[in-house]
């Protein structure tokens, strides 16, 4: 099976080539290189119509690749439950269709404490709630509690929770809620509420701000679907979020100081149209998702961190100072501070969903199409296929991984969530086979005796 994808920045009428032919660059499009030519620039400065980079994941790499320890399975399930007042609820919400167990798939996933939090964004109908939490010792197919409560889900409401796609916990014990506001996400982006940023407290579970994303920041179709937070000084006041427009390929920046966001965009938020197609299962099928994955680094001497990111429909890893970002005035100058990370992660299906870098400075990603976890200690200077590791492949536990985060205890742990996305989309689920995981690693035993466990600092300003 083939699906194309759709693209909201290329024309609607575009002629997207078959999964089976190479792309080819028409004459007859000519009169749209206005749309093309800033990734086409980009992919040409960074050489990504060279081909040639080795295989990073090639099964025959020296065994110090692999690690000895494997990522665990904390929680599964065949299908979504949803933790209702009473039996009596639940089986009326089942009748009446507010809840269709088969629609309902996790998306994002955070831990905090014994607690682990999880998205469920409405691409379909009868979802009755888009964030909830569940304990840690909560194995098998445990019905998942809305969050904060009952109260944030009540349907058409934009003053509580409409569609959330993923969140992110900083050091002040806060989990920072992006809303997209976007139902119905299976066939189009249909914008019901506006996006929004929801503050949490942890302690309490008490919301405490609430930020709407203004509409010149939000354009037609796009849909933000990823959010990382910095604290700068250890200031709790002084924090910023970084959002990420997957459709639209810009990232928004919100200052909670300031109360204030902005946009901004370049060709490095772009997908590869090279780097379009995907295929898992036998299922295949082109997207042209843009920027994805962001991860921030460790704070160098002087207290900068980087933001790393990709685009998913990509190969390549970037990197830009969040100092840069933060620094709405300077405009189209601080483009010379975006720069490509090394090699391309492998030559093909090397695609890349969620990331984050826990405090020793090692990014974990997780590799969509290979269904498996990879690491790059950022201190060894060097992004190429002889310093990235495999932590761990498996085509049943990590069909399709979507998100992945690093808590942030004392003992950090890397979290992955996979949800066999694909078969939502374009095939089905078989509601007798465990479909939705989430499984942990602790970051110091998984990169154990491999190339992500060593290195020296090395990073630019």
């Amino acid at each position: 099976m083939s699906y194309i994808g759709h693209s909201f920045v290329w024309p609607a009428d575009y002629n997207w080539f078959p999964v089976t032919e190479i792309p080819q660059f028409r004459q007859q499009h000519s009169e749209n290189t206005s749309l093309i030519y800033p990734w086409f620039l980009s992919m040409w400065a960074i050489g990504a119509f060279d081909r040639a980079t080795p295989n990073a994941y090639n099964e025959a790499e020296s065994d110090t690749m692999h690690p000895k320890e494997s990522f665990k399975e904390i929680v599964k399930w065949k299908l979504i439950d949803i933790q209702y007042p009473n039996p009596v609820a639940r089986e009326k919400a089942i009748k009446s269709g507010h809840f269709i167990p088969e629609n309902n798939l996790p998306l994002g996933v955070h831990a905090y404490k014994h607690r682990i939090f999880v998205s469920l964004p409405k691409w379909k109908e009868g979802v009755p709630i888009t964030l909830g939490v569940i304990g840690k010792n909560e194995l098998f197919s445990p019905a998942i509690k809305p969050y904060p409560d009952w109260s944030w889900h009540l349907a058409d409401q934009c003053q509580g929770l409409t569609s959330v796609f993923r969140m992110d916990i900083d050091t002040c014990n806060r989990l920072w809620v992006l809303d997209s506001g976007v139902v119905d996400a299976e066939n189009t982006v249909n914008q019901l509420c506006p996006p929004q940023i929801l503050i949490f407290n942890l302690e309490t579970d008490k919301l405490v701000w609430r930020y709407t994303v203004p509409t010149d920041q939000s354009p037609d179709s796009s849909l933000l679907s990823n959010i990382v937070v910095e604290i700068l000084n250890d200031d709790c006041v002084n924090a910023y979020a970084y959002l990420g427009d997957v459709f639209r390929y810009g990232l928004i920046v919100y200052s909670y100081k300031m109360n204030r966001s902005w946009r901004l965009t370049h060709s490095y938020f772009y997908p590869d149209p090279l780097a379009s197609d995907y295929s898992l299962d036998g299922i295949q099928f082109q997207w042209v998702d843009g920027l994805f994955g962001m991860a921030l680094s460790t704070p160098d001497y002087e207290g900068n961190r980087l933001l790393y990111f990709h685009p998913l429909s990509s190969y390549r890893e970037f990197a830009v100072p969040t100092w840069v970002l933060r620094n709405e005035s300077l405009g189209f100058s601080m483009n010379q501070f975006f720069r490509i990370i090394g090699d391309a992660r492998a030559n093909d299906s090397a695609h890349s969903t969620g990331s984050a870098m826990d405090r020793n400075g090692v990014l974990f990603y997780n590799l969509l199409s290979k269904s498996a976890i990879g690491c790059w200690n950022s201190k060894t200077g060097e992004y190429s296929a002889m310093t990235q590791g495999l932590l761990d492949q498996n085509y049943e536990t990590l069909s399709f991984p979507n998100d992945l985060r690093v808590d942030l205890e004392e003992e950090q742990s890397v979290w992955v969530l996979s949800n066999r996305l694909h078969r939502f989309l374009y095939d089905r689920l078989d509601p007798n086979d465990v479909n939705f995981r989430v499984l942990a690693a602790n970051v110091k035993k998984i990169v154990k005796g491999t190339v992500c466990e060593q290195g020296t600092f090395e990073s630019f300003k």
